[in-house]
């Protein structure tokens, strides 16, 4: 049986909408008000978006679930899932650590508790009983402050081991700030962390070609290939990675068919650039979402043949951050 590789993974994204809800039946959680049922629930909660703006807001409920308190439950059923499920080998798990401490509490402790954050999540993702390896990468946001961003940086700094990289996340705003968030990901490199982006994902305007100097990948970046392919021989010079993550752009209203990833795949390929098939948000997707099934999708809609498939299986290990030693293809 194959093994599988996620780089591109989000923690809030990561659980089934099943183990969600029974969390909030264990905690009598307010939101019960609003879906009695289960079913009412999942409707609401993989339904498709009008915007990513909009998809990501619903972020913001698993954040405050995710509290360091509930962690060890959510991280165990997360590899337990991915392992069993998925035939994951290795994954690379993202999150925003200052989302995870309490929103009530002053921002010098919310700060103070990130380290924390990254300490609980490292001791609750290598369950013996699922031998899947899962590194971490810290979420910068659009949305805060530089200084509450230096510090999430610095918290990844001081983690490097269990924290392989970085990621520029959040809503594509503000792209007149891109020597900001160029600067950062330079500071991240030259500490010795690895570097992503969310760039690209729903539209042009915020792909700088300054990012290429700093990035080791590009979460997304399919308008990069769509609207701008003269920029791919750069990612192709600079072994730029893009993590494509497909049925995530029928769910934030990025693309309405698999289409257009036929000409992502297409004109990556001919520009020599690579792609790692990734997941994102599958909880947040119509089940089953499983990163094979991802490659199945891009399979039934000729956005690839089979003679890709082990190619792009190896670019999952060969782009990751944190794996060591060679692909495997079967599971004993």
């Amino acid at each position: 049986m194959a093994l599988y590789a996620d780089l591109h993974r989000h923690l809030g994204g990561a659980l089934h909408p099943r183990i969600i809800y029974k969390f909030l039946q264990r905690k009598d959680h307010r939101v019960l008000n609003y879906f009695p049922d289960y079913e009412g629930f999942y409707n609401w909660f993989t339904r498709p978006c009008r915007s990513l703006e909009e998809f990501v807001k619903i972020h913001t409920l698993v954040e405050e679930l995710q509290s360091l308190e509930h962690l060890p439950y959510f991280c165990l059923r997360l590899c337990r899932g991915a392992y069993t499920f998925e035939n994951l080998q290795y994954l690379e798990l993202r999150y925003n650590p200052y989302f995870r401490t309490d929103h009530d509490a002053p921002e010098a402790i919310r700060l103070g508790k990130m380290n924390e954050i990254v300490e609980v999540i490292t001791a609750n993702v290598r369950p013996a009983d699922y031998p899947i390896i899962v590194k971490q990468i810290l979420c910068l946001d659009r949305r805060l402050p530089l200084p509450i961003n230096e510090a999430i940086l610095k918290c990844a700094i001081d983690n490097i081991g269990p924290v392989v990289g970085v990621d520029l996340a959040g809503p594509e705003i503000n792209p007149q700030l891109w020597q900001e968030w160029v600067a950062l990901m330079a500071k991240a490199r030259a500490a010795g962390l690895k570097t992503t982006s969310h760039l690209g994902e729903t539209g042009i305007d915020n792909v700088h070609p300054q990012y290429f100097t700093v990035l080791d990948r590009i979460g997304h970046g399919i308008h990069i290939p769509l609207e701008r392919p003269d920029m791919l021989k750069e990612l192709a010079r600079r072994s730029i990675t893009l993590e494509v993550c497909p049925t995530s752009y029928r769910q934030t209203g990025v693309l309405n068919d698999f289409g257009k990833l036929r000409t992502v795949f297409t004109r990556c390929k001919e520009a020599g650039v690579a792609i790692a098939v990734c997941t994102d948000n599958p909880g947040r997707n119509p089940s089953p979402c499983t990163l094979p099934g991802e490659y199945e999708r891009l399979i039934d809609h000729d956005v690839i043949d089979f003679s890709d498939l082990k190619l792009l299986q190896n670019e999952g290990f060969r782009s990751a951050f944190g794996f060591v030693g060679g692909a495997r293809h079967s599971r004993d």
